[in-house]
């Protein structure tokens, strides 16, 4: 395997770009010896890499904070990177900062209450103490949170402009991969998408959809949204690598950007049910250039 490949692999979230700026510093070196060009590694050659964490990882600069209360915190999480410390461990990448770990610095108590694929983006929720943290699960579980989505898909030929598709998901324990089924099979679980056309783009072949999910199952939109033969534009899993390459996209069109509540009057977080949380429409829009 050559360099930058193997560094892709080990790193997904090390942009090209810096990859290539490495090189060119001579910030890289194999057995001690500094390199500026792509080379072929060879077993047990020994990989130093003079490239800061934060381009390494492609950190977020800031973090945006989009709520705050003494109870909850609600924070944007960008694409590529891992929303916490059990992905971290199931990625077996303990040097990897997580979004966790970036929060923490500044709040060292909080608790993420869920998380986002790695290359989806969006809103993330943090409770600031255990109360909180109980109500916020307890919340998703109960679907008194209601969560919303921006997918840019493939594909402009809906039969209606909106529907609820009421499915059922299968997960491959071995490889995570999630199939769709119209009838219930042994070891599935019903799954519930609901989705609005915003926006079909003819000429370029693409749709953009607000989701809604009633239901929240591992890959639920990216596997749903395959079954009905309109992919996310840059899913690398669920899409096809024909659209992805027609578009330079290779991360998936995914985001998180809606959060309602309907707490019970006796529960601690009752006073969410006021507030509509959005997630900032620079952080989802325009993303491929003619929106």
């Amino acid at each position: 395997m050559d360099l930058i490949s193997y560094l892709n692999y080990i790193f997904p979230s090390l942009l090209s770009s810096n990859i290539y700026k490495a090189l060119r510093k001579k910030d890289i070196r194999i057995n001690d010896i500094k390199i500026n060009k792509n080379v072929i590694l060879k077993e047990n050659d020994k990989i130093d890499l003079y490239i800061k964490d934060n381009i390494l990882f492609n950190l977020p600069k800031t973090i945006d904070i989009i709520y705050e209360d003494n109870n909850i915190l609600v924070v944007y999480k960008p694409q590529g990177i891992l929303s916490n410390n059990e992905e971290k461990i199931k990625n077996n990448n303990l040097i990897e900062p997580t979004l966790e770990d970036l929060i923490k610095e500044q709040y060292p108590n909080i608790k993420i209450c869920h998380r986002l694929d790695r290359n989806t983006a969006g809103l993330i929720i943090f409770a600031k103490n255990n109360n909180s943290y109980i109500e916020i699960l307890k919340g998703f579980k109960n679907f008194n949170i209601k969560k919303e989505y921006i997918a840019y898909v493939s594909g402009t030929n809906f039969n209606k402009n909106h529907e609820i598709l009421e499915k059922y998901l299968l997960k491959n324990e071995k490889n995570g991969y999630c199939k769709i089924y119209d009838y219930n099979i042994k070891n599935s679980q019903k799954i519930i998408t609901e989705y609005f056309c915003l926006k079909s783009n003819i000429l370029l072949d693409y749709s953009i959809l607000r989701i809604i999910i009633h239901t929240g199952k591992t890959h639920q939109i990216r596997a749903q949204l395959k079954a009905i033969n309109h992919p996310i534009i840059g899913d690398p899993k669920y899409g096809k690598n024909q659209i992805n390459k027609k578009f330079n996209i290779h991360k998936q069109l995914l985001f998180a950007t809606d959060y309602s509540f309907n707490f019970k009057k006796d529960s601690y977080l009752y006073y969410l049910n006021n507030l509509n949380i959005k997630l900032d429409k620079k952080h989802y829009t325009n993303k491929l250039g003619s929106d």
